[in-house]
Parts: structure tokens; C-alpha cells; sequence
């Protein structure tokens, strides 16, 4: 339960970026925040548990979020 409570913020987080921001951002950014939108939905209808397939979903959807801020290279990050 905790963690659809996470993903909804998220998905809510992500929904108020793109509504007050979506203006400013280029089309490529407007194209991956949707995409980062509808897997977030997924996520939150497909309730799976810790499956493998929805760890690899979540790894795939923080680097979508990372090259989003435009990080492309994450070896600096750690």
C-alpha cells in the first residue's frame, strides 16, 4: 500500500510539472514527460509486488526521469 501511496505522488508530482511547465519545455521533454506519465499509470494499475519485470520498470523509469533533468552520465552521481 505504501508504495502505490509513493508512485500516486509521483504521478501527481509529475502531472503538476507538466500542467504548470509544459509551456516551457521542448518537444522532446513534453514526449518523454508524457511517456514518464503513462508508465507511471501503469505502475499504479499493475500492482505486481517486487516482481523482476517491475524492478527493471522502475530502473528504466529513473533514467528516463534523470535524462529528463539531463543527466545523461549517471558515474558522476554516485
Amino acid at each position: 500500500m505504501q508504495h502505490k501511496q509513493k508512485v500516486d505522488q509521483l504521478l501527481n508530482g509529475v502531472r503538476s510539472l507538466f500542467a504548470k511547465n509544459g509551456y516551457a519545455f521542448s518537444e522532446e521533454d513534453k514526449a518523454l514527460l508524457e511517456n514518464i506519465l503513462v508508465e507511471l499509470e501503469e505502475m499504479l494499475n499493475n500492482q505486481k509486488g517486487n516482481s523482476p519485470d517491475q524492478m527493471l520498470q522502475t530502473l528504466f523509469l529513473v533514467l528516463k526521469f534523470l535524462k529528463f533533468f539531463g543527466i545523461d552520465d549517471i558515474t558522476g552521481l554516485f
